[in-house]
């Protein structure tokens, strides 16, 4: 048999495919490279917050910056080489300065260092005060931080880029380009009868500032202003009061007078300061009285702050540990609350983004009738809160009576809220006399009847959402203090002191994703479940007191010897009794059971939902891509076939 001849076309073939192969291998590389030069910011964001997208605060910041800044990042390359997470971590924090760069029209230069051992880079780096972190025995220190400077020296540093602040980046590098662009900062008056500032304990030891103190005083001027004052002066910004207790008359003047002159304030009261119980008086006794209200002034203003009761609610209770020693017992404690979206107003940008507060023994704030404010919630409660006596907290709070003793309401509790309007003195007399003065102190300010203008403040009805413990963990970082909240108590404040101050453009970049997500679904199946479980546990020390009552009663029936008399009859109650217990307890462990069962079932679904079924669903499209190309195949085979018959004919 003859062999057929390889025609030129057959061999040309061969040297177009792999030279085809050659041209989309290039293809290939420059499209990579032309995307890494022009694309390096470019990403896209499927988080529920779009926390990897610039805000509009963000932009806008960046747009009105006028004198150029310069911002140099150090990281050391042998960092993202020894730990993969802060390379990756790295390369965002670069992405996202370049971007800063990009959309400022010129004004921001960004300059990157790789501070390498016993350089005169590493020398700059400390020179800025930057973090320096061994990585191994040898002593050698990584570096992984940012220093901002302006035109006229101000400079704003980063020390060490945190992992777990990596949802706060956008704002932590705003809130550095803001601060270099507008080097003169608002000012913040803060009288406060609790300590803020730190103070010296037991031992002497020194308490150090309190976290939200140290944010305030990276964004604003924080004044400290003392509790007996006769004015404030005009150029605070915002007036920033803490659990004031007992204020002098001429203090609360001051105060009134400052708003009747269009300041704005933010007042923090509370029935029931956590905060405040916990110092004790000056002879190392317990407080007796922990509140606050401010009566002489928001009496007069038409407010109504609870002073006597505090506000629970079953559905925003945080589960606390009620045991005693090494005993755990899970308890609803029904006045620490920890407020989700649902209950802060999402209408406003000072809690629209925000997604928990925590607060503890908290008020209820409320307009009362004819008053001539507007009064705007920013944070409430569930419709089914209950107003609790303070007198049940001390001189200790028992989380197991109060979750027995709590009846649901009908009503939603305002815990926080701004108000707005038109305001009248609370001194229509003027200055009141101060006892041992013989003339008013000179340049005061003009007397004022009524506000210059609308006035605009808010109210807080809990001093404790300052507390640290209530919503951030403070770790130590090789020396350095590292702030991990947990909740968005820090951004709310932030947000109402830079609404209230005008400078608004940082409000949005706030609480953009917390590390807390809780379960809704799965919470509200333990709360039900747990409540079936309290009603059940109820009966049952109930018909337990009754049998023991009946047991001791039986059993003190004794003869003239020292022996119990006790009857058939009565034996036969006896173990109807320990009977009657021993079924009690068995119904209590089915319906533990039945709530475990059903949370972990839904928790299996959940699990399944989030990682196994994005899988599968790829395994069936690439089977179904599969079966098609086969059946493509198929009906394409017959065809071939006549036309090889057809070129042997």
């Amino acid at each position: 048999m003859a062999k057929t001849p390889r025609t030129h076309s057959s061999l040309v073939r061969p040297s177009y495919a792999w030279l085809s192969l050659v041209l989309v291998a290039l293809l290939f590389v420059a499209v990579n490279v032309y995307s890494s030069v022009s694309f390096t910011s470019a990403r896209l964001d499927l988080t529920e917050d779009r926390i990897y997208t610039l805000s509009p605060g963000t932009r806008d910041t960046l747009a009105k910056v006028q004198e150029p800044i310069t911002l140099r990042f150090f990281f050391s390359e042998r960092l993202g080489r020894e730990l993969p997470a802060y390379a990756a971590y790295g390369q965002r924090v670069r992405n996202l300065l370049q971007e800063y760069a990009n959309l400022s029209n010129g004004k921001i230069r960004l300059e990157i260092f790789d501070p390498e051992p016993f350089s005169t880079v590493e020398d700059r780096a400390v020179s800025y005060g930057l973090q320096g972190v061994p990585i191994d025995q040898s002593g050698e220190q990584v570096y992984f931080g940012l220093v901002g400077t302006n035109m006229t020296d101000d400079e704003q540093v980063v020390p060490f880029f945190q992992p777990e602040r990596e949802r706060f980046l956008e704002y932590d590098l705003t809130r550095i380009v803001n601060n270099l662009a507008n080097p003169e900062r608002k000012v913040v008056g803060m009288l406060s009868g609790l300590p803020l500032e730190g103070r010296f304990m037991p031992g002497g030891q020194v308490a150090p500032p309190w976290t939200i103190l140290q944010q305030m005083r990276q964004v604003f001027l924080v004044r400290t202003i003392g509790a007996a004052i006769d004015r404030i002066e005009p150029d605070v910004d915002v007036l920033f009061v803490v659990h004031p207790k007992n204020l002098p008359e001429k203090t609360l003047y001051a105060i009134d007078q400052f708003m009747m002159a269009g300041g704005r304030a933010i007042f923090f009261v509370d029935p029931y300061s956590e905060a405040d119980a916990t110092i004790p008086d000056p002879s190392g006794q317990p407080k007796l009285d922990t509140s606050s209200a401010l009566p002489g002034l928001f009496d007069k203003w038409g407010i109504a702050v609870s002073s006597d009761e505090v506000v629970g609610d079953r559905r925003a209770a945080r589960r606390v540990n009620a045991g005693a020693g090494n005993q755990v017992v899970a308890v609803d404690f029904v006045v620490w609350l920890n407020l989700q979206r649902q209950n802060l107003n999402q209408e406003l940008p000072v809690t629209g983004e925000l997604q928990q507060i925590s607060m503890a023994s908290a008020g209820a704030v409320s307009l009362k009738e004819g008053a001539s404010l507007s009064m705007t919630p920013l944070i409430s409660t569930s419709a089914e809160a209950q107003m609790i006596a303070v007198d049940k907290l001390r001189p200790r709070p028992d989380p197991q009576r109060l979750l027995r003793e709590y009846q649901p309401g009908n009503e939603a509790k305002v815990l926080a809220a701004r108000f707005q309007g038109k305001l009248a003195t609370a001194f229509p007399d003027g200055r009141p006399t101060v006892e041992g003065e013989t003339e008013a102190p000179k340049d005061l300010p003009e007397f004022r009847a009524e506000s210059q203008g609308e006035a605009m403040f808010a109210v807080i009805a809990d001093t404790d959402l300052l507390d640290d413990r209530f919503w951030v963990r403070v770790q130590d970082f090789f020396g350095q203090q590292v702030m991990a909240p947990f909740a968005n108590n820090g951004d709310f404040v932030m947000n109402l002191l830079e609404s209230l101050s005008g400078s608004s453009a940082l409000v949005d970049l706030r609480g953009r994703g917390m590390v807390a997500r809780p379960f809704t679904v799965i919470e509200e199946m333990r709360r039900e479940a747990d409540q079936r479980f309290r009603a059940q546990e109820e009966a049952l020390q109930e018909r337990l007191q009754e049998s023991l009552a009946r047991l001791e009663e039986l059993r003190s029936k004794e003869a003239p010897g020292g022996g119990a008399i006790l009857t058939n009859a009565q034996r036969a109650e006896i173990a109807k009794i320990q009977e009657d217990i021993l079924q009690a307890r068995r119904e209590l462990r089915s319906v533990q059971r039945s709530l475990r069962e059903d949370i972990d079932t839904l928790q299996t679904r959940l699990l399944f939902l989030n990682i196994g079924l994005v899988p599968l669903l790829v395994v069936l499209a690439a089977i179904l891509v599969g079966l098609a190309r086969a059946a493509r195949r198929r009906r394409g085979a017959p065809s071939a076939t006549l036309s090889g018959k057809g070129a042997s004919a």
